[in-house]
């Protein structure tokens, strides 16, 4: 049995997909091979470092997709400069993510501080 949190963000994804390639799109992808999972996260940024859009994959449980979804929708508008990244605790508190899925937060914990940091990179 899933969390209400995570049933309501699988239900409704409206995040899912790629963004294509072009000079100002970062894409970071993180895995769990035990869980046969893996979390992709991409995002549009203007040279401010501000995501005008963001887009996910998941391959894995309903936990994996929601926690991409979630993110996804969390940085669209938000300037990277600025935020700081959720952890791990704060994914799983928000989703209502039990411990037998905690590797899901953690994917998106790290998927998330990957590409802040590619981000980050770019705008030096």
């Amino acid at each position: 049995m899933y969390p209400a949190p995570v049933w309501a963000a699988f239900g409704a994804v409206r995040h899912a997909g790629t963004l294509p390639a072009a000079d100002n799109v970062v894409c970071s992808q993180v895995g769990s091979p035990a869980a046969r999972a893996q979390l992709e996260l991409s995002a549009r940024c203007t040279p401010e470092g501000v995501v005008e859009a963001a887009r996910f994959r998941a391959y894995g449980c309903p936990t994996s997709i929601a926690v991409g979804e979630w993110l996804a929708g969390r940085i669209e508008g938000c300037s990277t400069a600025v935020a700081i990244p959720p952890t791990a605790a704060d994914i799983r508190a928000a989703l209502e993510i039990g411990e037998d899925k905690a590797h899901c937060a953690l994917m998106g914990e790290d998927v998330l501080r990957a590409l802040f940091d590619q981000i980050h990179r770019i705008r030096r």
